[in-house]
């Protein structure tokens, strides 16, 4: 059990109160827990290799699923999608899910004139539950050929946030509120509270922090007070205060280091008030208390075995009707590792070779992507992060600016934050759901990447026998065939999920014995994933409120390279800058690859894959069919291969044989008939034997690959499924293995989706090569580790 489990565990068995538990207290209980087990809700980090980007470059991004505080194993497909400024889809992906994570690009389009585009990222698990906690983030274009915006009309609003919920008339009352402009960017007010009868100035009000601020007052019922302060205009306005209620429970909420007091008010003709603390969908805490109206309460929590995140306290009336609720953020500093990135070797001289090591001081697994940039064309530090997204802003509603500011060493951070959690509130439950015990109706179950469905007619239906099933072979645009058997239901649909294949693939269909009724088989064309909108409503309020706090260094060399004429275009069109497709999908879903099945399965002394091997499929290759011996097959596939012609018999020379990995001559490779082999390795040199020659490898089928299970084409249908997003491999010059020519104006330097860490392995050196421009070199590593602890390390390099 991972220890913030065990520490949530841990806070339900020490905060539960001796007192007696009502029924409706249980159900209620009950709910949240289940709703918690049932329901957990997923959430969404993605990093971007850069903070800007130039109309035309390349948006590479790994995104970082959560599931409450630990990696997400539940959803395996990932969408996300690029909109322009009005909200019209410019591009989508979909993309395949490894623990937790995915990875992918997007290509700008040279020719957007936008000042902004918006991402959006979600699961089909997400769209559950309440769309506004999807992934949406704007990200900035430099781009002068973009439509000037900055006349628009900007206003200043003030609201207020009494805390618990509502103002009670005679009590003392925290009242929060929040001043921003309609783009969202904050406004600092200086203001005087007065009261409406009589003009009278009670106080002056000034904003502590990103326009936010608090004060108390005790009002009586019907009492009116206002503030007055002044717009960005210097226009005089007045605001009024929410009206008192006569009956209610004032809450107050203080947090100290390793707990939280907590003091109730009760307005309620009842005394029975009933208390409950719940974090991450678990109730850690609830206390039944009798409250008069002229005694208040006062309450001590201790939280410091918490996880850090979002808590929420609700109080409950006698009849169990939420009265008054408030969020608080508990951070215990135990959501991080300590990673450090050390310069082993700098040089900002053009193309000049630098070498940098990660060390993480921990043994659990991690899963990390690393982003190096040019820093005048990224300036500044990145205001939302893997540590802001997966603990504060993915459990929150509405703008939050400069999320990243809240989890510094600013000795106002902490009383800044409450500020955040006071003028947001919590936004999860539906409290009469919950008391009514409903859970959420699941519209989109849980995936399992790809999937094919295909129906048999009901005049086959009624022909085949029981036992009979459906042939499917799975051509991808590598070439590889993966074999799949499936038996109708009794309704005849027949259903194929875990599928794992870019582009798109072929998928032939065939009934095993009554080939005859294959004609009454159909398949869909879906690969039943989600459609992604082609638009988004009320794109405005997703875009960021200004499009200036990312600072370009227009004296920056490279800068000056790119504001020429068709200077992306020019860019794009280099060679040593072409990026190469990956059709595997890259090393993250390398046990998905039917290489590395095979590998596993036949070999036994000599496992394994690397860089002086070729391995070859012969199993699922269907040019095999095609050659007439195992010397005709394999002097197309290895490069250097030669065939001897000696006393009428043909042989590869001084190279060792081996079958099974037992070693044979060449006459008794003669009598192996090509359609027997299964796989097949070839060494540059004998690695297992010191000083021997280059050496093949042959694996003989064996098992169920003795079945020949494939169809001839004349009993074949088939059909054309989309498969995910093809992707694309960073292209990262080596200038130490070639002077390439050309103009290198890459100010993505490197990107690396996926490090990896573990007990063997807590140091990874980094070698990149700087461009033709670059002084100021910028360094991002964000990940996570199996346990949820984040990493987020920013550094600059000069």
């Amino acid at each position: 059990m991972p220890s913030l489990t065990k520490a949530l565990c841990y806070c339900c068995i020490v905060f539960m109160v001796s007192a007696p538990v009502t029924t409706t207290a249980q159900a209620i209980e009950n709910s949240i827990n289940l709703y918690g087990a049932d329901f957990p809700q997923e959430k969404i980090h993605i990093h971007f290799d850069k903070e800007a980007y130039l109309p035309g470059e390349t948006i590479w991004f790994k995104a970082y699923l959560f599931e409450e505080y630990l990696p997400s194993t539940r959803s395996t497909n990932f969408y996300t999608s690029l909109y322009d400024e009005n909200g019209k889809l410019v591009q989508q992906l979909l993309c395949p899910i490894f623990n937790g994570t995915a990875d992918g690009h997007f290509q700008i389009p040279d020719s957007l004139q936008s000042k902004q585009v918006i991402c959006r990222a979600y699961t089909t698990w997400m769209m559950n539950f309440d769309t506004t906690f999807l992934f949406t983030k704007a990200i900035r274009l430099i781009n002068n050929n973009a439509i000037d915006n900055s006349k628009q009309i900007k206003t200043v609003s003030l609201q207020f946030f009494p805390e618990g919920g509502d103002i009670i008339a005679g009590t003392k009352n925290t009242l929060a509120f929040k001043a921003n402009y309609n783009n969202g960017l904050p406004f600092d007010i200086n203001a005087v509270l007065k009261k409406q009868e009589t003009g009278e100035v009670v106080t002056s009000v000034t904003s502590v922090h990103d326009g936010m601020g608090r004060f108390d007052i005790d009002l009586a019922f019907n009492e009116k007070f206002y503030l007055e302060w002044s717009d960005d205009k210097g226009n005089k306005q007045q605001t009024y205060l929410p009206n008192a209620k006569a009956a209610g429970v004032s809450l107050k909420l203080i947090q100290l280091k390793n707990s939280i007091v907590f003091n109730l008010v009760n307005k309620l003709p009842a005394d029975s008030l009933h208390v409950l603390m719940y974090m991450y969908q678990k109730v850690f805490y609830k206390k039944d208390i009798a409250v008069t109206s002229t005694e208040p309460y006062t309450g001590t929590v201790p939280v410091n075995t918490l996880p850090t995140g979002i808590m929420q306290l609700t109080v409950f009336d006698a009849n169990w009707k939420p009265v008054a609720e408030r969020v608080a953020f508990i951070n215990n500093n135990n959501y991080t590792i300590n990673t450090i990135i050390s310069n082993k070797e700098i040089n900002t001289a053009k193309r000049g070779r630098n070498i940098i090591e990660i060390a993480i001081a921990d043994t659990i697994p991690s899963n990390m992507s690393l982003s190096i940039t040019d820093a005048d064309m990224n300036d500044g530090t990145v205001g939302s992060t893997i540590v802001t997204n997966l603990l504060l802003s993915g459990d929150v509603k509405g703008y939050i600016h400069n999320p990243a500011y809240y989890f510094t060493s600013d000795k106002e951070a902490t009383s800044n934050l409450d500020l955040v959690m006071l003028t947001h509130g919590w936004r999860r439950y539906n409290w009469d759901n919950i008391l009514a015990a409903r859970m959420p109706e699941l519209k989109y179950p849980q995936d399992n990447y790809l999937s094919i469905y295909g129906q048999v007619g009901n005049a086959a239906l009624q022909k085949i026998d029981s036992a009979e099933i459906v042939n499917l072979i799975v051509k991808t645009k590598d070439s590889t065939q993966n074999f799949y058997f499936t038996k109708p239901d009794a309704d005849g649909l027949i259903k194929q999920t875990g599928l794992l294949f870019y582009d798109s693939a072929k998928v032939q269909y065939s009934f095993n014995k009554n080939k005859v009724l294959n004609p009454q088989i159909t398949f869909s064309t879906s690969n039943y994933t989600y459609p992604q909108p082609a638009t988004i409503n009320n794109a405005i309020i997703f875009l960021k409120p200004d499009t200036t706090g990312t600072t370009v260094n227009q004296q920056a060399s490279v800068f000056g390279y790119y504001v020429k004429d068709n200077a992306i275009k020019q860019f794009n069109k280099e060679k040593t800058m072409q990026a190469v497709l990956v059709k595997s999908g890259g090393w993250h879903n390398w046990k998905n690859d039917p290489m590395f099945k095979m590998d596993e399965k036949y070999t036994t002394m000599f496992k394994g894959m690397g860089a002086t091997t070729w391995s070859i499929d012969v199993l699922h290759d269907e040019m095999a069919d095609a050659k007439q011996d195992i010397y005709n097959y394999m002097i197309g596939k290895i490069p250097g291969l030669i065939i001897e012609y000696k006393g009428g018999g043909k042989s590869f020379g001084k190279t060792l044989i081996f079958v099974n990995e037992s070693e044979i001559d060449n006459q008794i490779l003669e009598t192996i008939n090509l359609d027997a082999i299964a796989y097949i390795k070839v060494y540059d040199h004998t690695p297992w034997r010191q000083g021997l020659p280059q050496s093949i490898c042959i694996y003989l089928k064996k098992g169920d690959d003795l079945i020949d299970r494939r169809p001839k084409d004349t009993d074949l249908k088939s059909v054309k499924i989309p498969g995910y997003s093809p992707v694309k491999e960073f292209y990262a010059p080596d200038y130490s293995q070639s002077n390439t020519t050309g103009t290198d104006a890459r100010t993505t330097l490197l990107w690396l989706p996926y490090i990896v860490t573990d007990a063997t392995n807590q140091k990874v050196p980094v070698t990149f090569y700087n461009n033709d421009f670059t002084k100021k070199i910028r360094i991002v590593l964000e990940g996570f580790n199996d346990e949820g602890k984040l990493i987020h390390v920013e550094k600059i390099i000069e």
